[in-house]
């Protein structure tokens, strides 16, 4: 249960930050540059705050899936007009997209701390 609180955060928190970072997006193209999936990488990591600390090698590469799927599914500025929305249409538009991303996440994580408290264990 825990473990959902984290990712709900998580997910509340990095598309507020995206949302906020949208303004450095907004140079009007319709297509994505590397530059653009950068920024979306660095919010990402940036709002995933501690565990992207704890688990920074996991959110890195959940970070990625994430602008990925993002990139894949929506133009910059479809992505950036449905950033600037409330964040319940936010999730509701985008967590479809990059779901799988999430999942995969949520086991990666759920296997560190298992593998963690064994170690700990012996």
């Amino acid at each position: 249960m825990k473990n959902w609180i984290i990712i709900v955060l998580i997910i509340t928190v990095s598309s507020y930050g995206i949302y906020s970072g949208v303004e450095d997006l907004k140079y009007g193209k319709e297509i994505w540059t590397d530059e653009s999936r950068g920024i979306l990488i660095e919010k990402c990591m940036e709002d995933s705050q501690d565990m992207a600390v704890k688990y920074r090698k996991l959110t890195f590469d959940y970070c990625v899936c994430f602008t990925e799927k993002i990139q894949s599914e929506f133009t910059q500025q479809e992505y950036i007009k449905i950033s600037e929305k409330p964040i319940e249409i936010q999730k509701e538009k985008l967590l479809p997209s990059f779901k799988s991303c999430l999942t995969e996440y949520q086991q990666k994580i759920k296997e560190a701390k298992t593998k963690a408290s064994a170690q700990q264990n012996l």
